[in-house]
């Protein structure tokens, strides 16, 4: 999601925290006010573009899926999170080792 993005919702959660959101349903639709209609569609489009940047599945045991949850627990992020910043953490970290080994860079 675009720092942009984060920025704005943050606003509006802060500037709205107390504040209930002004939505009439009129038949089958729902009227809401532009900024939040605006905001969810950056949401939504940036979601969509992180959907389509890719998927990965692992199959792990239980005990492993676990023990990764409770890492991530401990950090304060979802564990699908915390399993991604570890796995791009290592990755370049592995890269940088073997370009050191190898004198490339």
């Amino acid at each position: 999601m675009a720092a942009s993005t984060h920025r704005a919702l943050r606003k509006r959660t802060k500037s709205a925290a107390n504040a209930p959101l002004a939505i009439k349903v009129i038949a089958d639709r729902v009227e809401e006010d532009p900024e939040v209609s605006e905001l969810v569609t950056r949401l939504e489009t940036a979601a969509d573009r992180e959907l389509a940047a890719g998927t990965v599945t692992l199959r792990w045991r239980r005990e492993q899926i676990a023990v990764v949850k409770r890492a991530a627990a401990l950090m304060g992020v979802p564990y699908q999170t915390y399993l991604k910043q570890v796995v791009f953490r290592q990755a370049l970290n592995d890269i940088e080792r073997a370009q050191a080994v190898l004198g490339r860079s």
